[in-house]
């Protein structure tokens, strides 16, 4: 990473692929063509060039107005859908991929979660209205850089500082809180910027006011990151946790799973990084699910990694692999992996089993087919219904607990006594 970055240095194209991309010079060059010296990239992918990191959106900034940005992309070739044309936002799809492009703008009026804007061809009113000064950063299409706002001072160490007032910049849209520490899990070097915390603790009781579906959104990227144990626990110190979710978990198991993915070289998930931190039982679960209003998916995932049906069955599982083929039979494969993970992140002392083979060995069990159909039952003078049902279920318990070896004969024996 280039530290030493000032208003006027260059982004060589040349050294940062998505900047040379065939799509990102497309859309360049068809709003070049419309006004030369309007448009420029802005935000993530110029501060994360900057930082050496991945860039994966590009979003251009420009000085044409949304139906001039329309045009210009049809006589391009290229594809317009105006996702957010109300706020100036225009997707332009390029080889399959769509690039925001948004008309410069200043708020006019917000409620802290909306805004009224109003087109400007100021780029420094432009950059007011932003959160960060780190995203405020804008580069032409040659990849000469602009800071309106200081954004480069806050590169070494990297620290995210509101644009202007860190009060003001919340006010207009509290969902910035979380911004705030979901950018310093993914970026930050530990030096967070003192009156932005200050203000987030401050102004805690506006993430009232956001959208369940914002917030599980928002807390989901943060949980993404590759280490966000200190940002978490920066959110609970500040109050931010207990605001949002009633409770300020469990920072010990939490960084216990963290510490699974970054030794076992394992992707974030931020799935049963949730379930460490809020920690509790089903109930819990049930109540978190709702609150942020999970889609049925992610619930039935959170309730499966703290189902107690077989707590017992799971930690035997440390010693017992006939027991951890019981659990995975009733549990469920994936239920069963976040359970031991679980159970050993949450353990002081290491296992008799190291987690990871448990972990391997549900990934690559193969779940035997039970051999006794409702069909055979029938044949035997069952009538469908509940006691067939029954008869099914305590057939299949005693199949499990004999580690799946009585064959259809034995089950159907067994039954006839």
């Amino acid at each position: 990473m280039k530290l030493a970055w000032q208003a006027g240095s260059r982004l060589d194209p040349a050294e940062h692929a998505w900047m040379r991309d065939p799509a990102t010079q497309a859309v360049m060059a068809a709003l070049e063509a419309a006004q030369p010296g309007g448009s420029r990239f802005v935000g993530g992918c110029v501060r994360n060039a900057l930082l050496g990191k991945a860039v994966a959106d590009v979003d251009i900034a420009t000085r044409l107005l949304p139906e001039q940005v329309i045009a210009a992309a049809r006589a391009a070739g290229l594809k317009p859908v105006p996702t957010g044309i109300r706020h100036g936002t225009i997707s332009v799809i390029s080889a399959g991929r769509p690039f925001e492009v948004t008309t410069l703008r200043r708020d006019v009026e917000t409620d802290g979660r909306r805004a009224v804007v109003a087109f400007t061809q100021d780029w420094r009113e432009d950059a007011r209205r932003r959160d960060f000064r780190l995203n405020a950063l804008y580069a032409d299409f040659d990849g000469i850089i602009h800071d309106p706002t200081g954004g480069l001072s806050d590169l070494d160490p990297c620290r995210f500082v509101f644009v202007g007032s860190a009060e003001d910049r919340i006010r207009e849209d509290y969902l910035r809180t979380l911004r705030l520490f979901r950018f310093e899990a993914w970026y930050g070097s530990g030096s967070p910027d003192a009156e932005g915390l200050a203000a987030a603790r401050r102004l805690k009781a506006g993430l009232r006011s956001l959208s369940a579906e914002r917030v599980w959104s928002e807390l989901k990227k943060l949980l993404s990151a590759p280490d966000p144990g200190p940002a978490v626990a920066l959110m609970a110190e500040h109050e931010i946790l207990s605001e949002i979710l009633g409770v300020n978990g469990s920072l010990r198991i939490l960084v216990g799973i963290i510490n699974q993915d970054i030794s076992a070289g394992l992707e974030p998930d931020p799935l049963l990084r949730f379930v460490a931190l809020i920690g509790g039982g089903p109930e819990r679960i049930r109540i978190m699910a709702a609150k942020l209003k999970m889609s049925n998916a992610e619930s039935r995932r959170l309730q499966g990694a703290v189902d107690p049906s077989l707590c017992g069955e799971v930690e035997a599982a440390f010693t017992d692999m006939a027991a951890a083929e019981r659990a995975i039979m009733s549990l469920g494969a994936r239920a069963f992996e976040d359970q031991v993970r679980l159970s050993a992140a949450g353990d002081v002392a290491p296992p008799p089993r190291d987690w990871t083979l448990l972990a391997k060995f549900a990934r690559e069990w193969q779940q035997p087919d039970f051999p006794v159909s409702g069909g055979d039952l029938i044949l035997l003078g069952y009538e469908p219904g509940p006691m067939l049902g029954d008869a099914m279920d305590a057939l299949k318990a005693h199949w499990i607990a004999e580690r799946f070896e009585p064959t259809k004969e034995e089950l159907i024996a067994r039954l006839k006594h």
